[in-house]
């Protein structure tokens, strides 16, 4: 889907996922101790993915956790227009 939505990168449906998997809220930083990622790349997709829905952001610090919407993506619920 990554190739039909401009804003959606490769890296995106990982870190959704890996946040869904661990089911609470989790910096970029510890992120990136579990996926092949960087923790700036994970930062930027963070904020992007917040901004378009997928994420949560916490109030207080750099945490992200994952939306219903979120979990609907990862299940491959949604469409281009969803997006």
């Amino acid at each position: 889907m990554h190739r039909r939505v401009e804003w959606l990168k490769p890296s995106d449906r990982v870190i959704v996922a890996e946040l869904a998997e661990y089911g609470g809220w989790m910096k970029p930083s510890s992120l990136a101790l579990n996926i092949s990622y960087t923790r700036r790349h994970i930062a930027r997709r963070c904020q992007v993915l917040a901004k378009h829905g997928l994420l949560e952001r916490h109030d207080e610090t750099a945490g992200y956790r994952v939306t219903e919407h979120g979990h609907q993506f990862l299940q491959d619920k949604l469409n281009e227009d969803d997006l």
